[in-house]
């Protein structure tokens, strides 16, 4: 499947890159972004659950996920505190709208683009805003995110509506991209 909406090509994104967002963006980003980290467990079970997936490997990428909150906080945490963020209203309903083969097709849009993007995000915090190596685990994390995204390519195979779960893939890549719009001020 090829992605429409590529969350490296996103103006954020391509800032972060560069180190030219300021640090109170990446705060507000933090923030807001961490209900969107706090509920890829929650999704994850959904679409196990609803597919009747009964398999170790889906119990491991919940745990998995469930342990990145902790990381995502982690890095967030040398960040200055804002009074103020934007909400992710429109993608975490979104998201909730969906049936599980749509719900697997978002996620799968989202997992298979974390290697790089997690790559690139912790190379701007390390080289322009004096994060750390040992700040940074959450996107090491997420720059090895194959078996998420073999594992979720398996179960759309054997479980899911295909066309659902397109989709699911079409519109969640176009919800996470276009939900860096908030950030750009």
């Amino acid at each position: 499947m090829e992605l429409k909406y590529k969350l490296l090509e996103h103006p954020f994104y391509q800032a972060w890159m560069n180190g030219e967002i300021s640090t109170e963006q990446l705060s507000k980003y933090s923030h807001s972004y961490l209900d969107f980290i706090e509920r890829m467990p929650v999704y994850w079970q959904k679409v196990l659950d609803c597919l009747g997936v009964k398999e170790e490997t889906g119990s491991e990428i919940v745990k998995e996920e469930t342990e990145h909150i902790a990381l995502w906080k982690r890095w967030s945490s040398q960040l200055e505190s804002v009074s103020s963020f934007p909400a992710m209203t429109n993608v975490l309903g979104e998201f909730e709208k969906m049936n599980p083969s749509e719900l697997l097709g978002a996620l799968h849009a989202f997992e298979i683009q974390q290697p790089a993007v997690a790559k690139t995000k912790k190379e701007g915090l390390i080289n322009y805003y004096g994060f750390t190596l040992e700040t940074t685990i959450y996107f090491d994390e997420h720059m090895n995110e194959q078996k998420h995204i073999l594992y979720g390519e398996k179960i759309a195979e054997i479980f899911a509506d295909k066309k659902d779960f397109q989709n699911g893939f079409e519109r969640g890549s176009e919800l996470v991209y276009k939900s860096l719009d908030l950030f750009m001020n």
